[in-house]
């Protein structure tokens, strides 16, 4: 179930090899502690939508980062990599179980070829049921 609370919204990529970012959801201030835990007994799940078809030669490097003031961001884990699919396909990436108080997506594209301008959604949603 996507809330909007936790959207990270739409990034339109357009040029290769240049950064796109996600606009930063803020989880609160910490009081004396310098991550947030969430604490969850079942893990939150990062969802990468396409929202338009890839080119077949085009992908796209994730990368989840974090931040304390949201101005200077350091990457919690890169390297996530959605390959040339379709229109709805869905990467899921863990959530971060510690982070600093903002959290946002890096979205690195790139092209074995002539990069098609494509665009992904992302947001967070409570993760599944892993222990069956």
């Amino acid at each position: 179930m996507k809330d909007a609370l936790l959207d990270f919204g739409s990034m339109t990529l357009a040029t290769k090899t240049t950064a796109v970012y996600s606009q930063a959801l803020d989880f609160g201030t910490l009081s004396g502690f310098t991550t947030h835990t969430t604490g969850m007994d079942k893990p939150a799940d990062i969802v990468v939508r396409t929202a338009v078809a890839f080119n077949a030669a085009d992908n796209v490097i994730i990368t989840v980062q974090d931040s304390a003031d949201d101005s200077t961001f350091l990457d919690l884990y890169s390297g996530v990599l959605v390959e040339a699919p379709g229109i709805g396909v869905i990467q899921i990436l863990p959530m971060p179980t510690q982070h600093r108080r903002y959290v946002r997506i890096k979205a690195y594209p790139n092209s074995s070829g002539t990069f098609t301008e494509t665009a992904i959604t992302a947001y967070i949603e409570p993760g599944a049921n892993r222990t069956l």
